[in-house]
């Protein structure tokens, strides 16, 4: 009793200890606090001056947030939550990831509008290309290489990149397993891709969605300039400036660089000012040191040797042309002749024809050399259209487009070019798509295109009730979204106790906060340990008012209190500890187990109320012994004996037993003490049993043989088998011959006989004549054959002369064929039976 006094009381401490910590089960257990835990995860990666890596690792850190939290990812391509039991696929340029089904069925989707489009563009005239109106050549579009891009960042992707498994973020295993202490989709190893820009270390965090966080390693490096000592700096922040002026010479050589720490070798130009002349050395500004020479706006206006033309380039450094006048050597209007003239007389035409190329292209000048334009292409051709429907006798010069309009279905697939005369060139669609997008709130605002529309790229923000947290999530998803707010709700509890639940939407849940009151249920004076049952919502009867609501909140009593109490049960064989509401002694439903006064039992009656608890004797209340003996029988008898319970031995069993005989046909009769008698060997035993169920007469089981067993009834297989000396009869090969032999020579081979000459000549008898009967048959066939040849040469062959025949009139012996006169009988009766059966059928 002093060590259970113990357990109990060092279990009444555990339970009140669990009690003091007891937090309520309506807290949701997924809302952890994530910011805080991420912080203390990007601390040591975050950047002082690299902008970028800061924000690859903010987008590090939405990726984790949307994979921890259970549906917060979106796949943009069903606009569906991705759980993280799901198979995804990840991009490798946005991170975006999308479910691995979607993404298949959108890049086969892709690719297979890129080949349609593909083998309409072959089957057209376009894919060969064609010739304008003006002869040339226009090649055919070019086509784009199949390929399908991710619908977030528009990368393109390779037909052999299409993904085909489930693999883990990092791409170290295949179809990951969810494990409830990793990111979902990850394989928790470590993730070792390269860090970006390359630094030569890799990732050591482990396998994560989004991009790496800038890397986090020590270097010892110099800075720019390489003035200042080396520093312990960060890998990401390795190129690092030390603030010192740099001071090198310009390349103006006058002046120094002002600029911050640069590597050597890369001054920027130099941007002080200085008066500088122009090239012609007529007008002088301040300009930049690095941009000295500049031009004016004036004229040269220096005369040449001829004293008749001045130089009219524009400000220039150097002589004009050594004097001479660039006007002396001149060729007439059509450029064939060239001569050397004074430059102050007019140009002269030679006399011969222009043949200078028209506008058209196509035709030449036919007129005499002469100044100023050629004039329009006087030839007049025949011209298509350029959509080549009409034809029409024109000028060459003019382009002729005829009023048609062209019916052909743009690239889109949809709409028609409706050009005045395309020529099969029809311009992209310019029309705005308009469908409605998956989100169900806006219209695509692309160029009308084939095939599905690109997902929604809005952005919608959600707020929590209390307002203070704030989520951008993909349109059309802002009421599947979780939003998780730190902050307590605001909403006054219905209870007595303070909220402890964050901020939520919707009502606030049931309180699960222990009830904390006096229990004035059952008047004992114990704490309410039940969960808070002062605003229980319960279901409303129903109402008419259908918008009336369904459940109210009431105030339930206190439940029966179960605070534990030490109570003894009324036959003292334990202490338990009972709930307050039922603290009474009572029985403990044990068995009384008292020892009876026969000194072999038991008292089998439960827990009962005695006057010495302590004593373990039988007292007043317990139960008289009745049982029978309980003294083990002998091996293999099951009867009971007679006799009250008294101590050992019994006296030996006279039971009588019936049972069969080992053959089944006799019913034996001995006594139970007789048969498990086990006085002597084991050999001696087994044969005294094997006695006593045989009958004596002889066994009827049969040997393998076949044959009956020659000894007394027996149990188990018979005995000897290969002494049976039965007669067995065997046959020769024809069945002719007979003979009786011993049955163990039957078993040794012996099972037929040797046909003799009698048997041989027999089968040579039988087999003569089966071979004339087969020379008969074919003889008829032969004559049948014959005389439906004479009919048919008599009916369709040339008449002959028919000579006269003596015919001799005599008893005439045909051969009946009794096998065919049968045939035809059985079917004119089976049809006569028929007919009969119908009739009376009708009838």
């Amino acid at each position: 009793m002093e060590k259970f006094n113990k357990a109990q009381a060092k279990n009444l401490a555990a339970a009140q200890k669990l009690v003091d910590t007891y937090a309520s089960s309506s807290e949701d257990e997924g809302e952890l606090d994530e910011q805080h835990i991420l912080e203390l995860l990007y601390k040591n990666y975050r950047p002082t001056e690299n902008a970028g890596s800061s924000k690859d690792a903010a987008r590090t850190s939405t990726f984790l947030e949307n994979t921890l939290h259970s549906g917060a990812a979106t796949c943009l391509i069903c606009i569906g939550s991705i759980r993280r039991v799901e198979a995804i696929w990840s991009c490798e340029s946005c991170y975006c990831f999308f479910h691995l089904n979607c993404i298949q069925r959108w890049a086969n989707d892709s690719m297979m509008q890129m080949k349609v489009k593909a083998a309409e563009q072959q089957n057209g005239q376009a894919s060969q290309g064609h010739y304008n109106h003006l002869g040339e050549f226009v090649p055919p579009k070019r086509q784009k290489s199949l390929h399908w891009c991710c619908p977030q960042c528009r990368r393109d992707y390779q037909p052999t990149e299409k993904p085909t498994q489930y693999n883990c973020f990092c791409g170290k295993e295949a179809n990951p397993q969810n494990q409830p202490f990793l990111v979902p989709h990850s394989c928790g190893e470590i993730c070792e891709k390269l860090l970006q820009p390359k630094c030569g270390h890799d990732c050591k965090l482990l396998c994560h969605p989004g991009p790496c966080p800038p890397c986090a390693q020590q270097a010892q490096v110099s800075c720019l300039c390489g003035k200042s000592s080396p520093r312990s700096m960060r890998c990401i922040d390795k190129q690092w400036r030390c603030q010192q002026p740099c001071k090198d010479l310009l390349a103006c050589g006058k002046h120094k660089c002002n600029q911050v720490c640069h590597r050597p070798g890369q001054c920027p130009p130099c941007t002080s000012k200085s008066l500088q002349p122009c090239e012609c050395q007529r007008e002088s500004k301040m300009v930049n040191c690095s941009d000295r020479k500049w031009k004016c706006q004036n004229v040269c206006g220096a005369p040449f040797a001829c004293g008749l033309h001045i130089c009219e380039k524009v400000c220039h450094a150097g002589p004009c042309g050594d004097g001479e006048c660039p006007l002396q050597v001149r060729s007439c209007p059509c450029g064939k002749n060239t001569q050397v003239r004074p430059c102050n007389e007019a140009e002269e035409t030679c006399g011969d024809t222009c043949q200078k190329l028209l506008s058209c292209g196509q035709h030449t000048c036919t007129q005499r050399c002469h100044r100023g334009p050629c004039i329009s292409c006087p030839v007049r051709t025949k011209k298509k259209c350029r959509c080549g429907l009409h034809e029409k006798e024109l000028p060459c010069s003019k382009e002729f487009t005829c009023e048609t309009k062209c019916k052909q279905i743009r690239d889109c697939g949809k709409h028609a070019c409706n050009r005045k005369c395309c020529g099969d060139q029809c311009p992209p669609c310019e029309k705005i798509c308009g469908k409605q997008l998956s989100c169900n709130k806006h219209k695509c605002q692309s160029v009308c295109h084939n095939g599905p529309c690109y997902p929604c790229k809005l952005e919608s923000q959600i707020n929590c009730r209390c307002g203070k947290t704030r989520k951008s999530v993909p349109c059309g998803r802002e009421r599947s979204a979780r939003i998780v707010c730190l902050e307590l709700c605001r909403i006054t509890a219905k209870c007595h106790h303070a909220i402890k639940h964050r901020c939520h939407k919707g009502e606030c849940q049931p309180c699960g906060q222990v009830c904390g009151l006096p229990n004035d249920t059952s008047q004992c004076g114990h704490i309410c340990k039940a969960r808070c049952h002062e605003a229980v919502r319960v279901n409303k009867p129903k109402e008419a008012r259908p918008q009336a609501k369904k459940y109210e909140y009431k105030a339930l009593p206190h439940p029966r209190c179960e605070e534990g109490v030490i109570v003894t049960c009324i036959g003292g064989h334990e202490v338990a500890t009972w709930p307050c509401w039922n603290s009474k002694p009572s029985s403990c439903q044990r068995k009384c187990a008292r020892q009876l006064k026969c000194g072999n039992h038991k008292c089998s009656l439960v827990c009962h109320s005695v006057s010495l608890p302590k004593d373990m004797t039988q007292q007043v209340g317990c139960a008289n012994c009745e049982e029978g003996c309980s003294v083990p029988r002998p091996t293999g008898c099951v009867h009971v004996c007679p006799k009250g319970c008294h101590p050992p031995p019994c006296a030996p069993c006279n039971f009588v037993i019936k049972s069969k005989c080992h053959c089944g046909l006799n019913q034996l009769v001995y006594k139970c003490n007789e048969y498990f008698d086990e006085t002597g060997t084991v050999q001696e035993i087994i044969e005294r049993r094997e006695k006593l169920r045989s009958c004596g007469n002889r066994c009827l089981k049969n040997y393998p043989c076949g044959h009956r067993c020659t000894a007394i009834c027996h149990s188990s297989k018979c005995p000897k088998p290969e002494l049976c000396r039965k007669k067995v009869r065997i046959f020769c090969a024809c069945k002719r011959l007979k003979q009786e032999i011993a049955c163990d020579k039957h078993r040794a081979g012996q099972t037929s006989l040797e046909c003799d000459s009698n048997c041989k000549a027999e089968q040579s008898r039988v087999q003569a004549a089966e071979q004339q009967h087969l020379e008969q048959k074919r003889r008829n066939e032969e004559e049948r054959n014959r005389l439906e040849l004479e009919k048919f040469e008599a009916k369709f062959g040339k008449r002959k002369h028919k000579e006269r025949k003596t015919v001799d009139v005599g008893p005439a012996k045909s051969k009946i064929d009794w096998q065919r006169t049968a045939i035809y009988v059985v079917s004119i009766l089976t049809v006569l039976g028929a007919i009969a059966v119908a009739f009376y059928a009708d009838s």
